[in-house]
């Protein structure tokens, strides 16, 4: 009985070291890989609360490993929340972390191949380079009155409705740009 509890621990520290290092080689190899902060999350939070939007659909665009939609998923319930990245083994993480989460869902897809129609929060981290062409589909793609919260980086030529600082001692670390669609 022994023997075999020996093989099922050093099987699953294989597994674990293995998926480490998999995570490991995506982080250097894999593409652009943002993922949010503490700070980032509760201020997200507090716009869909305030706006009353927890039974609304949110589409992360570039949700990488999905920890930040997961957290969004355990604390809104009824919120329909969408992962979308183009790296296979960050859909894989995602769907691992949130396999008990029934609110979510995670699709490999290129974010500007995305049907976000019928989004009522779009959530971005990217890098500044993808926004003008990104801004051209959301605008095209987006019902009036939905939410484009970028962190970090804005669109080119448009004013946000609102931005937010993430972080009290440094206002211009991850601010959050809100923008709604006309």
């Amino acid at each position: 009985m022994l023997i075999i509890l020996g093989i099922i621990i050093l099987c699953l520290a294989f597994v674990a070291i293995f998926v480490y290092f998999l995570i490991v080689y995506d982080g250097f190899f894999g593409g652009y890989d943002f993922t949010s902060s503490k700070a980032v999350s509760q201020k997200v939070i507090k716009i869909i609360s305030d706006r009353h939007l927890e039974s609304g659909k949110f589409y992360d665009l570039g949700s990488c490993r999905g920890g930040f939609s997961a957290k969004l998923a355990r604390r809104f319930s009824e919120l329909d929340i969408v992962g979308v990245d183009d790296n296979r083994l960050r859909i894989f993480c995602s769907k691992i972390r949130t396999v008990f989460l029934r609110n979510i869902k995670f699709k490999k897809q290129d974010i500007f191949t995305a049907d976000v129609s019928a989004a009522d929060i779009i959530y971005l981290y990217l890098p500044q380079e993808l926004m003008p062409a990104l801004q051209i589909k959301l605008q095209k793609e987006l019902k009036p009155g939905s939410l484009i919260i970028s962190n970090s980086v804005s669109f080119v030529g448009r004013e946000p409705n609102e931005i937010l600082i993430t972080h009290k001692h440094k206002p211009n670390f991850q601010r959050l740009f809100v923008y709604a669609i006309n």
